[in-house]
């Protein structure tokens, strides 16, 4: 027995093959669903038809596109980036391509690390209790810079940024 599997409409030479492959052993033909019902295969299965070693199934198979990424490998590319995870990683781990977990990832990105900056911030923060130079100063520049990064004003949270580091040094010697 011989099987044959199509995705897409045969050329008639292979059609005419399939014919001689029949007068020697069956031939079981599959086709997708959309190949079988395609207005070019209607001549073709009617000739195959006529042929009594020769069967045809159709065949429930998707084509196209795969599966979007579902909701529970979204929630793991964002959790692998925020822990610091390279794009090449995420998709390693996954089992789906970088520019997918890219295609997926690049209208979360900014706000990844809108997120990672803030951690670094509250560390920052803990830093200055711990070592005793957090004030009121302190706090309201702390506060300030949180105001820049939320409205996305990076060149004002930077010079922020240095104040604080500029009153930590001022405040350790």
């Amino acid at each position: 027995m011989i099987e044959i599997k199509f995705s897409k409409i045969p050329r008639w030479d292979e059609i005419n093959k399939i014919i001689e492959q029949s007068k020697h052993a069956i031939v079981l033909l599959k086709f997708s669903k959309s190949v079988y019902e395609h207005p070019k295969m209607q001549y073709k299965l009617e000739v195959l038809k006529q042929e009594p070693n020769i069967f045809i199934e159709v065949e429930n198979s998707k084509r196209g596109r795969k599966k979007k990424i579902d909701n529970f490998t979204k929630q793991k590319i964002l959790e692998l980036l925020k822990e610091g995870y390279s794009l090449r990683e995420v998709g390693r781990e996954l089992g789906i391509s970088k520019s997918s977990v890219w295609n997926y990832a690049k209208d979360y990105i900014t706000e990844i690390k809108k997120e990672k900056l803030k951690e670094l911030i509250w560390e920052l923060k803990e830093t200055a209790v711990e070592e005793s130079w957090y004030d009121y100063t302190v706090q309201a520049l702390f506060l300030e810079l949180e105001a820049y990064i939320n409205n996305n004003d990076l060149e004002k949270s930077k010079e922020i940024l240095q104040k604080i580091i500029e009153y930590r040094h001022e405040a350790i010697e």
